[in-house]
């Protein structure tokens, strides 16, 4: 009935009742990170679309500051690929299904002609693959790596997705003894905090002194100052768990595995650079600090 809007239950103390608090739950707390789906590498002509981008983008910098502004640019064109090709996968299913009902009621009342026939082929064919991005996205959502295929349509699928977004949202802040849940308010406090946390402090001048360490053999020391190969690189990168994301860039494992072909040769350029120069660019390893709320109050507030 109120689709924005967070209901509040507050202690029952001698009422026999709980009184819940409804509040309206229109806020704007800023724009949202860009992610990669899953479900985009099961489109058909989507790694094309990505070669043909990023073959396409001339920038200049460093090696790494031409990868960064090069995934920044293809993370604009995705966004609008989204909107305008992708499109809402729930919509697109419905439509779909309601075509194919428009040809059973057809169907029932006279034969179907032979187009007819093969239209309707067609969208049980676009369908099934609608509900399989349908089942990524979900999963992705969900974060179960567990969960096994086929498990989607069930119960306690759905409520996964719901639990971990209600889990994860921070509802508010308390500051100065009052709680608060203004979005400006809360970015705030969220920056003092950890400004505070991650504030210097003063060296203490710790020495070693006469400290007598193990050393490795010249042999095995020299090996470990080789040059990275493209094969040890690739590997590294297959080991991690590919609905994982790097870095606050949003591309996740999968997305950088499924166009390797396409993105290695920057990606490579960048891990020579580190290895000779040692440090990043400044906003080359730029970092997202994500409230994830883990301790509940007696109020049934998260903190």
């Amino acid at each position: 009935m109120w689709p924005m809007s967070k209901q509040y239950i507050q202690p029952r103390e001698v009422s026999d009742y709980y009184a819940v608090v409804s509040k309206s739950w229109v806020k704007d707390w800023g724009p949202r990170p860009f992610k990669t789906i899953d479900a985009w590498l099961l489109e058909s002509g989507f790694k094309d679309l990505v070669k043909s981008k990023w073959n396409n983008y001339e920038v200049q910098g460093n090696k790494m500051s031409r990868l960064k502004d090069k995934l920044k640019l293809l993370k604009g064109d995705l966004k609008e690929w989204n909107m305008c090709v992708f499109g809402n996968l729930e919509e697109s299913k419905r439509r779909i299904v309601m075509e194919i009902e428009k040809l059973d009621v057809r169907d029932a009342e006279c034969d179907l002609l032979e187009d007819e026939n093969l239209r309707r082929l067609e969208l049980l064919s676009q369908r099934k693959v609608v509900e399989k991005k349908l089942e990524s996205l979900n999963r992705q959502k969900a974060r179960s790596t567990w969960l096994k295929h086929g498990d989607s349509n069930s119960k306690f699928y759905h409520s996964m997705i719901r639990w971990r977004k209600l889990r994860n949202e921070v509802k508010g802040v308390e500051i100065d003894n009052q709680w608060c849940e203004e979005p400006e308010s809360v970015r705030k406090e969220a920056k003092r905090v950890f400004e505070q946390r991650f504030m210097a402090t003063i060296d203490h001048g710790v020495r070693l002194g006469h400290v007598d360490f193990k050393y490795l053999p010249e042999a095995v020391s020299l090996k470990m100052v080789n040059a990275f190969s493209e094969l040890e690189v690739k590997a590294a990168i297959w080991l991690c768990e590919g609905s994982k994301s790097p870095g606050p860039d949003g591309f996740n494992f999968n997305f950088i595995k499924s166009n390797w072909e396409t993105l290695k040769e920057e990606i490579m350029e960048v891990v020579y650079a580190f290895e000779e120069y040692g440090s990043f660019p400044k906003g080359c390893n730029a970092s997202f600090i994500a409230l994830i709320p883990k301790v509940m109050i007696s109020s049934d507030r998260y903190l």
